[in-house]
């Protein structure tokens, strides 16, 4: 089986390259094509693979099939609107979003919900001290998230709160004693949700809008703890800094079925079992 993978690498972290390294660590044959140069990618391959890059100028000629699209910016209205344009155009379509797959189903569109995942190679728990009360690495992203980081700097100076290159991402989350996520849009468990599990963190994050961590078997108070209002959060934090015992039982819990059921070789296999390859 030969796959052609489509997406540009603008960044070193990007989704592209996590499902690159499942495919050949499944011992499937596959190789790279940027998404700006879509019009070159010669036929042949027995499945093309466009995966959600933000670059929506160029798309696959239709004589390259089978074809599916992993649509992951769908909580970015921006993105969702040329998304929604491209979508009709594919065999299969991919989306970590609930309600997006439903959206693109009402449509006629074959959608599939596929969570997101983590990369051991990437994200991974290394034996190092925990010297951080809080972590969180990425951008403010505007409000309210901008206020929540400010207001955890200030509150917990212990911590590490901002941008990183992808390679020390497991190290700063492997030393902290919480991993701390809000995401842009609480459209779903998040990529970051993943990166802070694999590393042994506990995920401290807000309630999301649909039930993709139920769906991938992740419960409240089990795996994660999740917050509803700032009270929530801060109440939740010190309670979990006090009493190590229970949040290393909860983090514990939460990484090994991360690490067990929830890496980008898992998504592949379900994917390419969806569409009967």
């Amino acid at each position: 089986m030969k796959v052609a993978l489509i997406f540009n690498i603008d960044r070193p972290e990007t989704m592209g390259i996590y499902i690159q390294r499942a495919f050949r660590l499944l011992g499937i044959t596959c190789e790279h094509f940027w998404s700006r140069e879509s019009d070159k990618i010669p036929p042949g391959y027995d499945l093309y693979i466009r995966i959600d890059d933000s670059w929506y100028d160029v798309d696959l000629p239709d004589r390259l099939r089978p074809r599916a699209l992993w649509a992951v910016d769908v909580h970015l209205e921006s993105s969702m609107r040329h998304l929604r344009l491209m979508a009709p155009r594919y065999d299969f379509v991919f989306t970590p979003v609930t309600k997006a797959a439903d959206e693109f189903n009402k449509k006629g569109i074959h959608a599939y919900w596929l969570g997101h995942a983590c990369d051991p190679e990437i994200h991974r728990k290394l034996d190092l001290p925990k010297k951080y009360d809080l972590a969180f690495v990425g951008t403010e992203g505007g409000i309210p998230r901008k206020f929540y980081l400010q207001e955890l700097r200030e509150r917990y100076p212990k911590s590490f709160i901002g941008q990183a290159p992808h390679t020390q991402m497991s190290e700063i989350y492997s030393q902290a004693k919480i991993g701390f996520n809000l995401a842009v849009r609480d459209e779903c468990f998040t990529m970051r949700c993943f990166e802070i599990l694999s590393c042994g963190a506990l995920l401290l994050m807000h309630r999301v809008a649909d039930e993709s961590g139920e769906r991938l078997g992740y419960q409240n108070g089990v795996h994660y703890v999740e917050f509803t209002s700032p009270a929530e959060l801060f109440d939740a934090i010190e309670y979990y800094l006090k009493h190590d015992h229970e949040r290393e039982k909860i983090a514990r819990a939460g990484y090994e079925l991360t690490v067990s059921k929830h890496r980008y070789v898992d998504r592949v296999k379900e994917m390419l079992k969806i569409m009967r390859l």
